[in-house]
């Protein structure tokens, strides 16, 4: 008896011990939670325009399609002319001749979008910015957003000319690509109308009911939407308008609106090196969700309208570098991908407990530091000198290797540092996102262990298990970068170096075999500042 009953406290012990830890998961892989939506597909860049035709725009593109990282692109300054820091940000697509009649040039634009559309990727369309001719003359620019930055909030001097400007562009997409595949892409009127004159609001509630207006006077299925604004105190009183407002065209209540777009990054710019010291944080992404999920479900007219983040990064502030802001580095290393599958995962589970998806969320960055032939200045971009993909472009193409359906991911204890996005597809596969990743963590270089119990599985079966790696020594092409010495041009080895990092090359592989029961346990060792793909196949 007291044999018996020391092995019984004995076993009650490990129990409790192994469920207090944080890290025992499991995962019921026939328990589906969710389709796995792939909201994340998307990137953007206030020179988008200018990189796509460009060398490094062209093999950005490419990388996309091979690795089915992306689908959606957004752009500003798709009517304007200006250009910024030598780089030429506008289309041209409006003018006017010596009489003053429109005179309209779609070429750029058109030639942009068919890179995009032969790769099956789809433009978030900005009507924006107001073209030189119709602007209002000597009207005084706003004092600036958050990071400093000026820009004209104001209507067009000519609302007829305006309208007409956007039909005729919408009438030339649908021309060009065919209204099946317009009807796929989203439209907006503005970027960040924050800064407009409170006095003047109704001005851009003028301007977002005539861009409605001429957008689906072309095509009634096509998808409009916006403010694409960063303060809650804007989004409220547009929301007002859109849903119980006087629309300024036809003089009925409200507003078509298919999609509520919104800007979230985990740090302003402006506060770099500043005391006090701030992190990005994921919870920063998450509690600012909610609370906009609580401002939306004010309005039940909104209940099937989209919920779109469509700008976000770590940290805003596009030309700030490492060189004189350090910080910066967590966007060039493993962090930055680690944040975005951290940051998915969470937006998942907000889906999952308050039933409000994100429908998508848009990275802000493309190749800009490739087409400047520099290495990891640490500006928010997806590749780096000589094409090579940055952590965060692996961390996409990461998390494009999950399967179509969310399964049921079970955790001892909540604990923010670690998590698992785990995914089936319809052959039975299983793959899934680990990551040990605490965004102020002070210890990088120690380890933890996940114990993951696999259930649901085929039982009596034996299965395949492939690892791939993502930390400061797998598939990272800023620490093989920093390892041959962070050199200012890399030749010969030293680029096959960094090339070999960047193509997220599998690193282990091994076996199990489940019990008559359809379980299987494993354990996953994880470096902090880490994460590993796992995808699990029956052994042929």
């Amino acid at each position: 008896m007291n044999k018996l009953l020391t092995f019984i406290l004995l076993f009650l012990f490990q129990i409790t011990a192994s469920l207090g830890q944080p890290n025992i998961f499991e995962i019921n892989t026939q328990t589906v939670v969710g389709k796995n939506t792939e909201f994340w597909k998307a990137a953007g860049s206030d020179h988008l325009f200018y990189h796509v035709l460009r060398p490094s725009g062209q093999y950005l593109l490419n990388r996309m399609d091979s690795t089915n990282s992306h689908v959606y692109m957004r752009s500003h300054h798709t009517f304007t002319q200006d250009s910024a820091h030598g780089v030429v940000r506008g289309q041209n697509v409006y003018s006017e001749d010596t009489s003053g009649y429109p005179v309209y040039d779609f070429s750029n634009v058109n030639n942009v979008f068919a890179e995009y559309v032969k790769r099956g990727l789809k433009p978030i369309v900005e009507y924006d910015y107001i073209p030189k001719e119709l602007e209002i003359k000597d009207e005084i620019i706003s004092s600036g957003n958050d990071e400093g930055m000026t820009m004209r909030n104001t209507g067009p001097s000519d609302w007829q000319k305006w309208s007409d400007l956007m039909k005729a562009v919408t009438q030339n997409f649908i021309n060009v690509f065919g209204a099946e595949e317009v009807r796929t892409w989203y439209f907006e009127v503005w970027n960040e109308p924050d800064g407009w004159p409170v006095d003047e609001l109704d001005v851009f509630f003028n301007m977002y009911d005539v861009f409605v207006d001429a957008v689906t006077s072309v095509d009634a299925q096509l998808r409009v939407g916006g403010p694409a604004c960063y303060h809650e105190y804007f989004l409220r009183p547009f929301l007002e308008h859109v849903t119980k407002g006087t629309n300024y065209v036809n003089g009925e209540k409200g507003t078509q609106i298919d999609f509520v777009s919104y800007h979230i990054y985990g740090l302003s710019g402006a506060w770099l090196n500043n005391e006090p010291h701030i992190q990005p944080q994921v919870q920063r992404f998450s509690q600012s969700v909610l609370w906009l999920q609580r401002l939306i479900s004010d309005y039940p007219e909104l209940k099937d309208v989209e919920f779109h983040l469509n700008e976000w990064g770590m940290s805003s502030n596009y030309y700030r570098t490492v060189a004189d802001y350090p910080d910066l580095t967590y966007r060039n290393n493993e962090e930055s991908a680690l944040f975005l599958v951290k940051l998915v995962n969470s937006l998942f589970q907000i889906e999952d407990n308050y039933n409000f998806p994100t429908s998508l969320l848009l990275y802000w960055g493309f190749s800009g530091e490739a087409d400047a032939g520099s290495y990891f200045p640490g500006q928010r971009e997806l590749t780096t000198g000589d094409n090579f993909p940055k952590p965060i472009q692996t961390g996409f193409e990461m998390l494009a290797k999950l399967q179509n359906e969310r399964i049921e991911v079970i955790r001892s204890k909540k604990d923010n540092q670690f998590g698992i996005l785990a995914t089936r597809g319809n052959r039975g596969n299983i793959s899934f996102l680990a990551y040990n990743y605490e965004e102020d963590e002070n210890e990088p270089d120690k380890s933890d262990e996940l114990g993951i119990t696999l259930n649901e599985l085929q039982p009596n079966t034996n299965y395949e298990l492939e690892e791939t790696s993502l930390d400061d020594s797998n598939n990272n092409s800023y620490s093989a970068w920093e390892k041959i010495g962070s050199p200012k041009q890399a030749t010969g080895n030293q680029l096959s170096v960094i090339k070999n990092a960047a193509q997220l090359n599998v690193t282990n592989h091994s076996s199990f075999r489940t019990n008559n029961k359809g379980v299987a346990q494993i354990k996953l060792p994880l470096k902090r500042r880490s994460m590993k793909l796992i995808e699990i196949s029956i052994t042929n």
